[in-house]
């Protein structure tokens, strides 16, 4: 995984990638301010007491709680931004990297902005209900790193590779390599949640996606070739 991230840090001053890492930064920047917008006018929404004290409190916890949920919010909406640059990111890390691919299958966009809502769907709902669990300190920052890491190594996964496999290729790939994609989940869950650093994750998640996607590819190839030669 330590080539894969040394891969796609080093790629960041690629001009093929700059203006797409600058546009989903900017995309990404709208997306935290709509959400935490959206968040505090809905608990804006329950101070209406009438008592001045009591609003004031509300409105001091109602911004808690606007920043909390558009942060358990973040990782699942981050991806639809991701599906929306995951193909320009994936060429332009393919062109410098592997080469020797070949172009990728044509994907709807429907499909894809499909998977994506899909995803952040399951991700926002599974967060919801383990926010009790999330006050619990000590606990809270092992499930949400826990959670998030397997919902974003397992969604990353299967964006990259649907790109040229069919789902049930995919579903098997993803099953062989669980553990690689867990890791590599909660790595991108981790950038997920530094301030300024997070504008970039669906550049970097989706081009540290791939690199792995490629690296586990053809190290599972490797081994089936090695276990035919032994046979």
């Amino acid at each position: 995984m330590f080539q894969s991230i040394a891969k796609t840090l080093g790629q960041l001053s690629d001009p093929r990638l700059r203006g797409v890492l600058v546009t989903a930064m900017l995309a990404t920047l709208a997306l935290i301010v709509l959400i935490s917008v959206v968040v505090g006018a809905g608990i804006d929404a329950l101070q209406a007491t009438g008592i001045a004290w009591l609003d004031g409190l509300l409105g001091v916890v109602g911004a808690v709680g606007a920043v909390i949920l558009a942060f358990l919010f973040f990782p699942g909406m981050v991806q639809v931004i991701s599906g929306l640059f995951a193909d320009r990111v994936a060429e332009a890390v393919e062109a410098r990297h592997y080469p020797d691919l070949g172009p990728a299958r044509d994907q709807l966009v429907t499909e894809i902005v499909a998977d994506a809502l899909r995803f952040a769907g399951v991700s926002i709902g599974l967060n919801l209900l383990a926010l009790p669990l999330y006050l619990i300190p000590g606990v809270n920052l092992v499930l949400f790193y826990g959670l998030n890491g397997y919902l974003l190594g397992r969604e990353y996964a299967e964006m990259v590779a649907t790109r040229r496999m069919d789902r049930a290729a995919v579903k098997a790939f993803r099953q062989q390599n669980q553990g690689a994609l867990f890791a590599g989940g909660v790595m991108i869950a981790v950038v997920a949640t530094i301030p300024i650093l997070n504008l970039a994750t669906p550049v970097l998640a989706t081009a540290l996606a791939l690199h792995e996607h490629e690296r586990l590819r053809r190290q599972g190839a490797g081994h089936q070739e090695i276990s035919a030669i032994r046979h």
